[in-house]
């Protein structure tokens, strides 16, 4: 999976405008303050977009909130999941260590990965990472992005995340 930190690396319009508004929301700080997030500004990112929250001892990723149409082409909602609970023991993709580097870096972390479809097939998407304050100095929250390039309406079923906890389906 690549990673690059300048958003022209990659091809995505939504992750630059995302980008774009981190960097001017931030203003003279690291990263900018939750309260910078205006829904109301961000119409058209919104479908793509997820809200997680960082857990800082252990470190963990919770999934506040998962955009409509993420929820659309993967086949199923996220939200209120913990990341580390739906990878498997060896991930595919180093998702942990991504918002682990954002998280440590204080930085956008962007990027490109393929999954495998139910179907068969590979679905390719960039993303973003962006770590976020909650009114103090430690990164609370990340913003992400993820853009699948104008893919048709219906459902991709991406194959499933891995819900390790014993008992636990993802999938209802």
């Amino acid at each position: 999976m690549p990673i690059w930190l300048d958003p022209n690396d990659g091809r995505s319009e939504l992750v630059r405008l995302l980008h774009a508004w981190w960097v001017a929301a931030r203003g003279d700080a690291d990263s900018p303050d939750r309260c910078d997030l205006r829904p109301e500004e961000m119409k058209r990112l919104l479908p793509f977009m997820f809200i997680a929250d960082a857990e800082h001892d252990p470190f963990r990723v919770r999934y506040r909130l998962v955009g409509t149409r993420a929820v659309e082409v993967t086949g199923f909602d996220i939200t209120g999941r913990y990341l580390d609970e739906l990878l498997s023991a060896e991930p595919d993709q180093p998702w942990m260590d991504h918002y682990r580097q954002a998280f440590v870096t204080r930085r956008p972390l962007l990027g490109a990965t393929t999954v495998p479809t139910t179907a068969g097939g590979v679905l390719m998407y960039e993303f973003g990472i962006f770590p976020i304050r909650k009114g103090g100095a430690a990164i609370d929250q990340f913003v992400a992005i993820e853009d699948y390039f104008g893919l048709q309406t219906q459902i991709v079923q991406v194959e499933p995340w891995r819900d390790r906890r014993p008992g636990h389906s993802l999938v209802s």
